[in-house]
């Protein structure tokens, strides 16, 4: 199972999400978001 990390830079930090609303909100003010797909670290049982 894989999961998406949306990232983009505001000023002078960087900012990171899994939040798709919140990267959606930050498209339409039109900054460059870009999207990375990893693996989730925590282990499901």
């Amino acid at each position: 199972m894989s999961e998406f990390i949306w990232c983009w830079t505001k000023g002078n930090s960087k900012v990171y999400t899994r939040n798709t609303e919140v990267a959606e909100k930050a498209m339409k003010e039109g900054i460059l978001v870009m999207g990375t797909k990893v693996k989730p670290n925590i282990m499901k049982y």
